[in-house]
């Protein structure tokens, strides 16, 4: 069983996001839900994304695609600038370069082990 948090109101113009475990499809549609209607509270100002991924476990494959639906949401926004991604598991990192990848914010991601390097890119990151 999955756990998740979205969290666009606590850093201002940051969206922070937190899975850990195992996630099934009914649990993941719901994060991309609250994933979605956190990006649309922003209303059009400029935001981006800093994501901790460090307790996920590897996710199906049909998870994985509902995962990059979040992804191709953020990536089809003007305002969305970027995104860094904390990870501590090679597989869930590759998985989720993957579906970063498809979904078309690799571009102006990160992702890393280092928790200062995601904050570093994140103050500077802008989609141009």
């Amino acid at each position: 069983m999955g756990t998740w948090s979205v969290d666009g109101e606590s850093r201002p113009g940051i969206l922070v996001l937190r899975l850990e475990g195992h996630f099934g499809e009914d649990e993941i549609r719901a994060f991309v839900a609250a994933h979605n209607a956190a990006i649309d509270a922003f209303r059009g100002a400029d935001y981006r994304v800093l994501c901790d991924i460090r307790e996920l476990r590897p996710m199906s494959p049909e998870a994985a695609a509902i995962m990059e639906k979040a992804k191709q949401y953020s990536s089809s926004r003007k305002n969305f600038q970027g995104s860094a991604v904390l990870v501590a598991s090679k597989v869930v990192a590759m998985q989720h370069q993957r579906t970063s990848v498809s979904g078309g914010v690799m571009s102006t991601e990160l992702i890393s082990e280092d928790e200062a390097a995601c904050e570093r890119h994140l103050a500077r990151v802008r989609r141009g």
